[in-house]
């Protein structure tokens, strides 16, 4: 749609031109990785994510219970009383 002005035709006349110093230098060829590197790279940084994320979800995960235990008003009595008797269960063995 619309065209770029040259720079000769957008610079002020009293203004100069642009010099070959004011660029970044160029940048040497990319190298290529393999398949070893390509994989090595994601995994790194798929652990960097799940770590990022567990420190992130496990505490709002524990906040949130506690928010919800407190909205209740505490345990109730059965539960504390069923977890009591599976885990006592779970000593013995499994078998009463």
């Amino acid at each position: 749609m619309f065209k770029r002005k040259s720079a000769t035709l957008a610079a002020e006349p009293g203004e100069a031109l642009p010099q070959a110093q004011d660029q970044a230098p160029a940048r040497p060829p990319k190298e290529k990785l393999g398949w070893f590197e390509k994989r090595d790279r994601r995994r790194r940084r798929r652990k960097v994510f799940e770590e990022v994320l567990g420190w992130i979800l496990v505490p709002a995960i524990i906040y949130l219970i506690y928010l919800c235990i407190q909205a209740v008003g505490g345990i109730p009595k059965e539960i504390i009383d069923f977890a009591n008797e599976i885990i006592t269960m779970a000593m013995k063995g499994g078998k009463g």
